[in-house]
């Protein structure tokens, strides 16, 4: 407890981050986490084909500027529209693979390959 110098014992500052969480309350985990994955979507749904799969599995920014241009002999070969998309859909190029072999396991998918369109 801070004093001020005269020594009335009221508070010469107060502390750091003391208002700020004042008006939360605690509630539940799977509360807090039930409305986040409801604002997700529904979940993709195992059986379909690659191309009308790969919109629900791929993050949202890369949704509309990535399309597959081919599926043939277990390699899916993904069309990026830009660079930067092109990088974004190399960097998470391992998890689309493992969720479109879960999804899609009649493709027999064994290779994602990623070029940028022309």
């Amino acid at each position: 407890m801070l004093f001020n110098r005269a020594g009335t014992g009221r508070f010469a500052r107060r502390r750091r981050g003391a208002g700020r969480d004042a008006n939360r309350e605690a509630c539940p985990l799977g509360d807090a986490l039930g409305g986040f994955v409801e604002r997700l979507g529904p979940p993709p749904v195992a059986g379909g084909t690659v191309g009308e799969v790969l919109p629900q599995v791929l993050p949202p920014t890369l949704r509309s500027k990535c399309r597959v241009a081919s599926v043939s002999g277990g390699c899916v070969k993904l069309v990026a529209d830009g660079s930067s998309y092109l990088y974004e859909l190399r960097l998470c190029k391992a998890g689309l693979l493992e969720e479109l072999q879960r999804l899609c396991p009649q493709a027999r998918l064994r290779r994602i390959e990623v070029s940028m369109a022309r």
